[in-house]
């Protein structure tokens, strides 16, 4: 049996939010939790999770940020399971640990690339993708934050979009000194700058189709 620390929750109260970082599981005990993505007023309920459910337990396995928000559909008590313990159970068999890790990575890509494909833009599906991996896996480095490695060919499978297409999106994106490029890298000089981009696309867009 897993030991941990018992936290209680009120009705409507949040646990996590989307793309925080998480260094714990939880094990429902009582009530319910509701799992969600997006803002307020975009929010998608994904699973309405009950007790003896758990979740949280892909930030403890590869160190990713929350992929979802967590908030109580009810009163809940929940089991908290910190990280080392975790880790000290499935060390316990290695096949275990290898088969855990290796099934996150490939739900942490397929959750990624549902999301993408759900962005009818194919230009603000090429930059939110840059964002989510400069958010998740990029590297501190002097000019900024770099995602290695990064190809056209690679963003192309991943978006569903024509490589010559991503080029000129990719293009526009050095032209506007917001990214550089180097030997398979990419440097996102500010999130910050690209989120101001992506919303720049967005309301284009909008008003181009009203004329």
């Amino acid at each position: 049996m897993v030991e941990g620390m018992e936290k209680k929750l009120a009705d409507g109260e949040v646990l996590f939010r989307e793309g925080e970082k998480g260094d714990v599981m939880y094990l429902i005990r009582e009530g319910k939790i509701k799992i969600t993505k997006g803002g307020d007023d975009d929010e998608k309920v994904l699973a309405v999770l009950k007790e003896g459910d758990f979740f949280g337990e892909m930030a403890i396995i590869d160190g990713s940020p929350r992929s979802a928000s967590a908030i109580a559909a009810t009163p809940a008590s929940l089991l908290v399971i910190d990280k080392e313990t975790f880790k000290s159970k499935i060390r316990e068999n290695p096949l275990i640990e290898y088969v855990l890790e290796t099934l996150t990575k490939r739900l942490r890509t397929t959750d990624e690339q549902i999301r993408l494909l759900t962005i009818k833009s194919e230009e603000r599906r090429v930059v939110a993708y840059i964002i989510t991996k400069a958010k998740e896996t990029g590297t501190k480095v002097t000019d900024g934050i770099q995602i290695t490695p990064f190809s056209l060919e690679n963003l192309a499978h991943l978006t569903g979009i024509d490589e010559g297409k991503i080029k000129g999106y990719v293009d526009n994106l050095v032209k506007a000194n917001l990214v550089t490029l180097g030997d398979n890298t990419m440097t996102i000089r500010g999130v910050a700058d690209l989120d101001d981009y992506l919303r720049y696309i967005a309301l284009k867009e909008k008003f181009e189709r009203i004329h």
